[in-house]
């Protein structure tokens, strides 16, 4: 165990040093948003793996207590912790540490539910277990207006005002938010936003970007303007998209991996990089609306398009994938699965092989190893609802040195 522990001080000192006291007294400019606590002196060496640390734990030295704080709490959900807080001062302190909890919102990324926007109602959620997953306030009222939800992303939530479409960030379990500047370009009421989020575990400063694919009546161009947290500000960027019909553009896109893709109207995905803020195009498997909708997914950590079939009294789920998103798997449902609910709704795989589907007013869980359909959630709304998925995380809008003055708690 000494042995353990002396190679990790090593080796944490020959990468990283502590910043002062000294460094955080005076004027603070904006770029002391992105330093973490730790200031690095070289690249980082590959972090350890926690679930195989475990293997490294002296029993006769650690109690279980250590060990759970150590290498178990942090990937559970926010409710489940929350409950946890109450076994005992020491857990509470522990878990309301706000480097547990960038550290859990790091780990922790399984789906728990979806938020169900229908039109300009408050919204609702659905929790895909009611007694792990959950928030103090699913309608999200605290906020000053009425909002509806646009976009989540590993535990944040972009919403946009009812009356006036300004758009907020919010942490729903900790009720923080932020508004936002009013953008350069104007966005209206159902522009094609997508809230980007990646967590990482040396950066305590949890930034995050906010793009919007905008669009004009009548002028067939695209140009994308992105919100930055490092600056606080909105930016025009100087890539424009000419080759698509802007208008075609579906209000609802999907974030993987430092790249943001919106569905179009014209038979195309359109595939936008944050780092270089360049566009491409994947092709777009042909929907047929009569039966279901198609959705952007992840499988198995890649991109895919899940798209319902119905023919000859069968429903089946094509997954596409690739570049070419050419047709990798058909997933069979069971007759009575759909039968009698009509339209199949896509909505996404979540936690490795379950298939989220919107059946009429129903939602479904298809577990695709045991074909086994379970039953989620029924509710007003059918076809108008839009289901966004949210991960149960504890992440903060707080930098854990500073203090925020455009957060309100």
């Amino acid at each position: 165990m000494a042995d353990f522990e002396g190679n990790n001080r090593e080796t944490l000192e020959d990468d990283f040093c502590l910043l002062e006291d000294s460094d955080l007294e005076g004027d603070v400019d904006e770029r002391f948003y992105e330093l973490p606590i730790l200031s690095p002196k070289a690249k980082a060496k590959v972090p350890v793996d926690y679930n195989k640390a475990l293997k490294y734990v002296d029993r006769k030295e650690a109690g279980l207590e250590d060990v759970l704080r150590d290498h178990a709490l942090h990937l559970l959900p926010a409710k489940t912790l929350f409950r946890f807080k109450t076994v005992s001062r020491r857990w509470d302190q522990w878990i309301s540490s706000p480097l547990f909890a960038h550290r859990q919102t790091t780990y922790f990324k399984n789906v728990s539910g979806l938020f169900c926007q229908v039109a300009d109602h408050s919204p609702s959620f659905i929790s895909f277990n009611q007694d792990a997953y959950g928030m103090p306030d699913p309608s999200l009222s605290f906020f000053p207006e009425p909002v509806k939800v646009r976009s989540s992303c590993n535990g944040l939530v972009c919403c946009q005002g009812i009356e006036d479409d300004t758009y907020y960030i919010c942490s729903p379990v900790t009720k923080e938010w932020k508004k936002l500047p009013r953008p350069n370009l104007y966005h209206g009421a159902k522009a094609a936003v997508v809230l980007a989020f990646e967590p990482y575990l040396l950066n305590f400063n949890e930034s995050y970007e906010l793009v919007c694919a905008v669009t004009f009546p009548d002028y067939p161009v695209v140009y994308f303007e992105i919100y930055s947290s490092r600056s606080s500000s909105w930016k025009v960027s100087d890539t424009i998209c000419y080759e698509l019909d802007g208008s075609g553009l579906h209000d609802g896109g999907y974030y993987m991996k430092g790249v943001v893709y919106w569905e179009s109207s014209s038979g195309v995905i359109l595939a936008f990089g944050l780092r270089d803020e360049q566009y491409g195009f994947l092709p777009l498997p042909a929907n047929d609306e009569e039966y279901g909708n198609g959705a952007l997914s992840m499988k198995h950590g890649e991109l895919c398009y899940i798209q319902p079939r119905y023919q000859d009294n069968v429903c089946t789920i094509n997954i596409h994938g690739n570049m070419d998103m050419s047709l990798k798997s058909v997933i069979n449902l069971p007759y009575d699965a759909w039968s009698t609910f009509g339209v199949c709704r896509a909505l996404g795989f979540i936690n490795g092989d379950i298939l989220i589907l919107g059946l009429g007013t129903r939602v479904v869980s298809y577990h695709v190893k045991e074909q086994k359909v379970e039953l989620i959630s029924q509710h007003e709304g059918g076809a108008c609802t839009r289901y966004i998925p949210y991960v149960n995380s504890l992440v903060s809008l707080r930098h854990p040195l500073i203090r925020d003055k455009g957060l309100i708690v």
